[in-house]
C-alpha cells in the first residue's frame, strides 16, 4: 500500500460505493463514492433505510426478495436495482451484499457498482433481438403471403391472401380489401374475413378516406394513411365517426393499391383500441401491397389473353374458336329429349363493294355495327360471334324449325337495317345457310365441323338463288342432307 494513502482515504476513494448497515437496513457507514452516486450529503443518508433511496419498482424488489433471499443466503452478487436521485432522475446500479453477523452484533455490507454502461448495452442488445425478431417474422409474413399470392387465381383470392397477409402483421381486430372495377367504382369487400357489423361501416367510409376532408384539404392518395385514435378519426371522417364507434372501430389504416399510377384497390386494417404503426410495419404492409398489386396485374393480364383468345379483335364477338367450343360442349351433352341444335352461317351479300367504295376502314366499322346489330337480334342463350371476314355464326340451343325460321329472319332483318353509309343510303344483305341437328330422330351422331360444313354449303345455296335469303339443311341420311328449304 502507499504509505501516504491512510485506510480511510482507501474506503473513500475505491471506484463503488461502499455501504454498512444493519441487519434492518439502516445504513451506518457510506464512504465518498457512494454519496457521489446518489448526489447526497452523509447526514441525508447515514441513519436513514437503504430502501428509501430507491426507486418504487425496486422498493418493492429490495422488501420482498431481496433481503428475505440475503438473510437467508448470507449474501447476495450483482442484483439490479435503480437509485432515485434528487432531481428526478435514476441511476442503474447492480448491489453486492454480505451479512457479517459477527460484527458490531450483525451488519450488512454494500458494495455498489455503477451499471449504467452495462444496463445501455443490455437494452441495446435487447432492442437488437427483438429488432431481429420483428425482421425474421416480417421475412415469414412476406414468405407466407408470396406463395399465397401465387397460387391465387382471382381477384377474391388475392384479396383473402392479403387479408391472412395483413391480419399476420397487425394486431388488428378486423380487416378488408376493396377492389375497383374498370369504371373506377369500389367494390363490396372482396374478403369474408371481417364481421358483418364492421363492413357496414367500413364501406360506408370506403370513398371519403380518398376524398379530400370538410376543411378542403387532401392527403397524398398515394400514401398509406393511420388515423391512430378517436380524434383523428373524427377529423378525416366526421360524419361517419358514430358508425365506426358503433363498430367498435377506435383506429384505422388506409393502405391503397396501386396500378400505374391508380388506386385499383384499398386494404382496410381497423383496431378496437387507439393504435399507431411503426415504420417497419407500415413498410410491411406496403410491400404486401406492391406484392398484390403485381398478382392482379397477372391476373388481368391472363384473363385479357384468355378473352383475346376467343373473340375477334374487331367486333368483339366470340370467334370461331370460341364458337366451336360451345358446339362441342352442346354436341356432347345432346339427349334424345332434346329439340334441336342448329348452326346459322350468315355471309354479307355485295360487302367487297363497301370496301372498295369507302375504303377498309370503313367496311371494319360497317362490320361492327353488324355484330352488334346481330348481337341484339338472337335469343339470350344462343352465341353469335364472327369467324372471319364477313361471315358470322350463330349458334343455337334446342330450337325448332319454326323458332329457327323466325331467327335467320331477324338476322337478315338486322343486317338490312344497318347502313353502311347515312348519306348515300347503301345497305348491305345477309345470305343465311341453316343447319339443323336433331339428336332425337338423327341416328348417327355429328360433329362441329360438319355442322359447319352444312350450314356452309346451305348458306351458298342461298346466294345461288338469289341473295338476301335463307336455306336449311339436316344433318343426318343422306336423303334429309340433301333436303333444303327456302325460307
Amino acid at each position: 500500500m502507499n504509505p501516504g494513502v491512510q485506510g480511510r482515504d482507501l474506503f473513500d476513494l475505491v471506484p463503488c460505493g461502499l455501504i454498512s448497515a444493519t441487519t434492518r437496513g439502516v445504513i451506518t457507514t457510506v464512504n465518498d463514492t457512494f454519496l457521489a452516486m446518489v448526489e447526497r450529503k452523509r447526514d441525508e443518508v447515514v441513519g436513514h433505510h437503504l430502501i428509501e433511496l430507491l426507486t418504487p419498482g425496486s422498493k418493492l424488489y429490495f422488501e420482498t426478495a431481496f433481503m428475505p433471499q440475503l438473510k437467508a443466503k448470507g449474501r447476495a452478487d450483482e442484483v439490479t436495482f435503480d437509485l432515485q436521485l434528487p432531481k428526478g432522475e435514476t441511476l442503474s446500479i447492480f448491489l453486492n451484499a454480505v451479512v457479517d453477523a459477527d460484527r458490531d452484533g450483525g451488519c450488512i455490507l454494500f458494495a455498489v457498482f455503477d451499471a449504467t454502461l452495462r444496463r445501455h448495452y443490455e437494452r441495446e442488445l435487447l432492442a437488437a433481438r427483438r429488432f431481429a425478431e420483428r425482421s425474421e417474422t416480417r421475412v415469414r409474413i412476406l414468405q407466407t403471403a408470396t406463395t399465397a399470392f401465387g397460387a391465387a387465381a382471382s381477384d377474391d383470392e388475392v384479396a383473402s391472401a392479403l387479408v391472412v397477409a395483413a391480419l399476420a402483421a397487425t394486431d388488428a381486430s378486423t380487416v378488408s380489401v376493396h377492389l375497383s372495377n374498370p369504371e373506377g367504382d369500389f367494390s363490396d369487400p372482396s374478403s369474408a374475413a371481417t364481421e358483418p357489423r364492421v363492413e357496414a361501416a367500413l364501406h360506408a367510409s370506403l370513398i371519403s378516406s380518398i376524398h379530400p376532408s370538410p376543411d378542403g384539404s387532401r392527403s397524398n392518395p398515394f400514401a398509406t394513411a393511420v388515423y391512430s385514435g378517436s380524434a383523428e378519426l373524427g377529423a378525416r371522417f366526421p360524419s361517419d365517426l358514430h358508425r365506426l364507434h358503433s363498430a367498435h372501430i377506435e383506429a384505422l389504416a388506409v393502405v391503397p393499391l396501386i396500378d400505374d399510377g391508380t388506386i385499383c384497390g384499398l386494404l382496410l386494417i381497423s383496431f378496437g383500441r387507439p393504435r399507431g404503426l411503426d415504420p417497419q410495419t407500415l413498410h410491411l404492409l406496403d410491400s404486401l401491397a406492391e406484392q398484390s398489386v403485381l398478382v392482379l396485374q397477372r391476373i388481368r393480364l391472363r384473363e385479357l389473353i384468355s378473352y383475346r383468345s376467343l373473340h375477334d379483335t374487331l367486333t368483339g364477338l366470340p370467334n370461331r374458336l370460341s364458337l366451336q367450343m360451345r358446339l362441342d360442349q352442346l354436341l356432347a351433352g345432346s339427349r334424345p329429349s332434346q329439340r334441336a341444335i342448329a348452326l346459322l352461317f350468315i355471309d354479307l351479300d355485295g360487302f367487297k363493294v363497301v370496301n372498295d367504295r369507302f375504303g377498309h376502314l370503313a367496311g371494319d366499322s360497317v362490320l361492327r355495327r353488324i355484330g352488334e346489330s346481330l348481337e341484339q337480334a338472337v335469343r339470350s342463350g344462343d352465341m353469335i360471334g364472327r369467324l372471319g371476314g364477313d361471315e358470322f355464326l350463330l349458334v343455337c340451343d334446342d330450337a325448332d324449325e319454326q323458332t329457327l325460321i323466325a331467327i335467320a329472319e331477324r338476322l337478315r332483318a338486322a343486317v338490312r337495317n344497318t347502313p353502311v353509309d347515312e348519306e348515300s343510303g347503301l345497305f348491305v344483305s345477309a345470305s343465311v345457310g341453316v343447319s339443323i341437328y336433331r339428336p332425337a330422330t338423327t341416328r348417327e351422331k355429328t360433329t362441329g365441323e360438319a355442322l359447319i360444313q352444312l350450314a356452309d354449303e346451305a348458306m351458298y345455296q342461298s346466294k345461288r338463288t338469289g341473295k338476301d335469303r335463307s336455306t336449311i339443311v339436316y344433318a343426318g341420311s343422306s336423303e334429309i342432307q340433301s333436303a333444303s328449304s327456302e325460307i
